[in-house]
């Protein structure tokens, strides 16, 4: 009954992200991010919390989830508090709920980011026995597809920072960025490793057929920022972050079939 209905909502959501496509087409949802964008990304976090917490339990889930927040929240305060002079003022409000100068929409949008490269980097190494290897590569890979989805995001992000650069180029500045977004998504997936492996969760999930759904919210962001970077002309920075993601989903789906390969045998 819980998977039924989380892919109920799930489908729904797509709806809802073909319908925003389309109002964006038709010019009568502007490119640029608002409050109508917002809420479609704090629905995203939502999932993405929801996933947490049926996965492993009100209590870690509920953890990783403040973690993943907080620290993510925290990093792009002090990013824009840098580049805005440390009052905060380059926010602007039209990107819905702001506290203490930085969109709340931003924190779940590095839900849905932290949580779904989580899933990808998960299964993809599950299989390996050796466990600080299997931990380092999980990260590594999480901390990557982090990077390049950064990579789209922030350019698309500082019209809401109103830092918006007159190239929609790839900058030293933006490599600079891209480097310290690696470190946090590593830093990010190596204390989500050791909390599930320190409570013995790390093999284990309660719903194990909702990861594909998980996923399948991830693309449904990313695209909705693939469209967003297609009409700001970011054409360097979208061949980047398709070819990453691309890439670690198809391994995701390949580990996938292996498991299935794999049961009639055992």
């Amino acid at each position: 009954m819980v998977e039924k209905r989380f892919r109920f909502f799930v489908w729904l959501y797509m709806a809802m992200f073909f319908i925003a496509v389309l109002l964006i087409v038709l010019n009568i949802l502007p490119v640029r991010l608002t409050a109508v964008h917002a809420l479609f990304f704090i629905v995203s976090g939502i999932f993405a919390v929801i996933f947490l917490i049926l996965q492993y339990g009100k209590g870690l889930g509920s953890a990783i989830t403040i973690l993943i927040f907080m620290v993510s929240t925290c990093i792009e305060w002090m990013q824009t508090s840098l580049t805005s002079g440390g009052d905060g003022s380059g926010v602007t409000t039209d990107f819905g709920l702001v506290i203490n100068g930085i969109p709340v929409a931003f924190g779940f949008i590095w839900l849905v980011l932290i949580v779904g490269t989580h899933v990808i980097a998960r299964e993809i190494t599950l299989k390996i026995k050796i466990d600080w290897l299997r931990g380092g590569i999980y990260a590594v890979i999480g901390a990557t597809m982090v990077m390049v989805f950064e990579m789209l995001i922030e350019p698309v992000a500082m019209q809401v920072k109103q830092l918006a650069t007159e190239s929609p180029t790839i900058t030293i500045i933006q490599m600079t960025d891209a480097a310290n977004w690696w470190m946090l998504g590593l830093i990010l997936h190596l204390m989500i490793y050791f909390m599930l492996s320190l409570t013995d969760q790390w093999g284990k999930l309660h719903f194990p057929t909702l990861k594909s759904e998980l996923v399948l919210v991830y693309w449904i962001v990313l695209s909705f920022f693939l469209v967003l970077g297609y009409y700001m002309g970011l054409w360097n920075i979208i061949a980047i972050t398709l070819t990453g993601n691309i890439l670690f989903t198809i391994c995701y789906y390949l580990s996938l079939e292996n498991d299935t390969k794999k049961k009639p045998v055992a």
